[in-house]
């Protein structure tokens, strides 16, 4: 059965949701972002995320972040929507980008609490009244992550349009996964996709290319990426990792999550894997944008699927 524990995490409070008996479950902090701190199958945590307050608060990397109103990177923080122009802060420095929107600074309501024999679930919501004049849209975002013993972790997410008005929207998730000491351990499987060209600043410049380097299963070694692809399978498509007797597919519609972004950081302990909604620079190119009518709703669900000992 699983059980409840609410804890101090500095200002905020970790809710964890975790059965003693498969010793399988996760961490959320509602309070800084809805961000989630570990996820546990059989005691093997596979996430790379915040062990402190501090590591939240500083937020580098962006571990498993919520991204939205978009996901990865606006050229310039700028956008036009409705013929009027609206400029993000830029928030990543080193390309002069805006980047992975602005829900993570923000605090999601606790709404409700699944325990189960065998699942768990944590639901909460964050009501936007339309207050930053780069994004004066409103919305109501609703997540609802849940765990199974049997190896499922499930992020459901619905986005309402609050509204008068159509607005752009653009959804994606940012966990890093860590199944061995190092990321040049782990072996990766891709699906069939084609990847997205980038300037020198990460912005898409139109084209794309196919991409088979992992086509088949073979070791990440000393590969580096940080790059979005477009999955050319229709249906469903998955991510795999594998690592000391652990093996972890991200799964995901093509239809809701057609783009997908892999990033092995220079510390090299862990493998980004991201489904998105939309590509780079979305607000601009609209590859993928969601164009969300007064009161309409958008709802999409990722998972990880785990195996292991």
């Amino acid at each position: 059965m699983y059980e409840l524990t609410k804890s101090p995490f500095g200002p905020h409070t970790r809710f964890t949701l975790h059965n003693p008996l498969s010793n399988t479950g996760f961490s959320i902090v509602p309070g800084a972002g809805a961000n989630v701190l570990e996820i546990h199958f059989n005691g093997q945590n596979i996430l790379d995320g915040y062990n402190t307050p501090e590591e939240l608060e500083a937020g580098k990397w962006g571990k498993s972040t919520v991204l939205f109103p978009f996901p990865n990177r606006l050229d310039g923080g700028k956008y036009q929507w409705n013929g009027k122009e609206y400029s993000f802060p830029i928030n990543n420095a080193a390309t002069g980008n805006a980047i992975h929107g602005f829900v993570r600074e923000e605090a999601f309501e606790p709404e409700f609490v699944f325990l189960g024999q065998d699942l768990a679930s944590f639901r909460c919501y964050f009501d936007y009244h339309g207050e930053r004049d780069y994004y004066p849209f409103p919305f109501a975002l609703e997540l609802e992550f849940t765990i199974h013993d049997s190896g499922k972790f499930e992020v459901q997410v619905e986005v309402t349009n609050a509204h008068h008005d159509v607005i752009p929207v653009g959804f994606g998730w940012h966990p890093y996964f860590r199944l061995a000491s190092r990321a040049d351990l782990h072996q990766m499987q891709l699906p069939a996709a084609e990847m997205v060209a980038i300037n020198d600043r990460m912005i898409p410049t139109g084209q794309r290319t196919p991409y088979s380097d992992f086509l088949q299963k073979k070791v990440v070694g000393e590969t580096a990426l940080d790059n979005c692809f477009i999955s050319t399978k229709t249906g469903n498509y998955q991510m795999m990792l594998e690592g000391e007797d652990q093996t972890l597919k991200v799964k995901a519609s093509a239809s809701e999550f057609p783009f997908f972004q892999v990033f092995t950081p220079t510390h090299r302990e862990s493998i980004a894997l991201e489904p998105m909604s939309c590509n780079v620079d979305a607000f601009n190119n609209l590859d993928g944008l969601v164009s969300l009518p007064a009161d309409g709703v958008w709802s999409g669900k990722m998972s990880i699927i785990w195996e292991g000992e």
